[in-house]
């Protein structure tokens, strides 16, 4: 996943504090592109990037655009996040499944994920010019979330999805070249070991066998460290058979 293709567009936002949090946020998480569109403040603006801590770069690069139109320029996908679905025909999903959707961005697309200011949120207008909408489930006492709040749960949920969805792949990937290895490397290692009176008392065997396999299992080795730990044993095998002769 290409976080640069996602860009955070902030519409109509009115306390610098909460631009500042929403680039801390996406700072936490791997964002970098941030657009604001008609802000009610005076921009640049000291109070957003005292805030925004160690993501001042976000904030100094950050684009200002007049209208949303304008900043929607170049992006192929743009979804705008609403407390509530509105009386209109767009399609709505909530959080979890949009982001999922967002993961499986097969075409590479770029997006813009765009949230409304504190006081209204989107208007129809905007969401006129959204592709589609998306909603953060809330406890049905208060769905309105704070706005620095708001992206940062869309942050978080798609660096986790995409973290959940590709570590996986990847762990399972390797575990599954590396198990024939690993079995190979036990059986050279074991046999070394019996030969040199490593495994007493013999009753004891089955279970020091266990533990040893156990300690490699933990460290998850590649086929490389695999290599290289087979290598060693190698070695000290013949250079204990030097010493005997």
């Amino acid at each position: 996943m290409n976080f640069d293709k996602i860009a955070i567009v902030l519409v109509d936002t009115q306390l610098p504090e909460n631009i500042g949090l929403v680039a801390r946020s996406m700072y936490n998480f791997g964002f970098n592109d941030l657009r604001l569109v008609n802000p009610k403040i005076e921009w640049p603006s000291e109070k957003a990037l005292a805030v925004s801590v160690d993501a001042k770069s976000i904030i100094e690069k950050a684009k200002v655009y007049g209208t949303l139109r304008e900043s929607l320029k170049g992006v192929n996908l743009s979804i705008g996040y609403t407390a509530r679905q509105r009386d209109m025909s767009k399609q709505f999903s909530d959080n979890i499944a949009m982001v999922s959707e967002i993961n499986e961005n097969k075409y590479n697309e770029n997006i813009a994920i765009i949230f409304g200011g504190e006081s209204s949120g989107l208007t129809n207008d905007h969401l006129s010019l959204i592709t589609r909408c998306a909603t953060i489930d809330t406890h049905e006492n208060f769905s309105s979330l704070n706005l620095s709040h708001a992206v940062n749960v869309f942050c978080y949920s798609l660096f986790a999805e995409v973290f959940r969805s590709e570590k996986p792949i990847d762990k399972i990937s390797r575990s599954n070249g590396s198990q024939n290895n690993l079995m190979y490397f036990f059986d050279h290692l074991e046999k070394e070991l019996e030969v040199r009176g490593f495994f007493q008392p013999e009753e004891k065997m089955r279970k020091m066998k266990q533990n040893l396999r156990n300690i490699f299992h933990r460290a998850d080795l590649s086929d490389r460290e695999i290599a290289t730990l087979r290598g060693v044993v190698t070695v000290l095998a013949e250079y204990s058979k030097t010493r005997e002769i």
